[in-house]
């Protein structure tokens, strides 16, 4: 792909990890704050995480939420068959949901406390084809300005992280908090 073609948002989110890239992981883990920040920001979204899928739960790495909310917070877990991430990377729910609403009335998404109306979430695929977790966006109402070409976007930005995150020389991880 041509720089020039690139979507803005990817190539704000390369810049930011790219450079942190030899600074160690409290930069790196900075540096992914900066990017969910931009995301929530840019897709006007409530929350927006990466999650880690680890030992059968789901724990949240790194959170960004909109100012005043309490939602979500780094190191929380749940079982990861509860999670929708889970389900989202196994097939069994849609990466993009514009609406959620008729999902949990009809019991098609795990329950959760929190009543999200829009949902978009990606694996953050290893080299090796292994999924870490994932990244995921969502917001407490429908957001009619969200499409698939946020999903696309937020796929883009997940390959990035997850390069971040794959091993460095030596076999240890690039970046252990993210």
């Amino acid at each position: 792909m041509d720089p020039a073609d690139k979507d803005p948002m990817v190539a704000q989110a390369e810049g930011l990890l790219v450079a942190t890239a030899d600074y160690g992981d409290a930069a790196l883990d900075h540096s992914v704050q900066q990017v969910l920040s931009m995301i929530r920001a840019k897709m006007r979204m409530d929350v927006v995480f990466v999650s880690k899928f680890d030992d059968g739960k789901r724990v949240f790495k790194v959170v960004d939420v909109a100012p005043g909310m309490q939602v979500l917070s780094v190191g929380q877990s749940d079982p990861l068959e509860q999670s929708w991430c889970h389900h989202i990377v196994n097939g069994r729910l849609p990466q993009f949901i514009k609406d959620a609403g008729p999902l949990r009335t009809a019991g098609e998404v795990p329950a959760t406390p929190l009543e999200i109306g829009t949902h978009l979430s990606v694996p953050l695929t290893l080299k090796d084809g292994s999924v870490f977790g994932t990244l995921c966006a969502f917001a407490f109402h429908v957001n009619e300005e969200i499409s698939l070409r946020d999903v696309w976007q937020l796929r883009a930005v997940a390959d990035v992280i997850a390069k971040r995150l794959e091993p460095k020389e030596g076999g240890a991880p690039a970046a252990s908090g993210a």
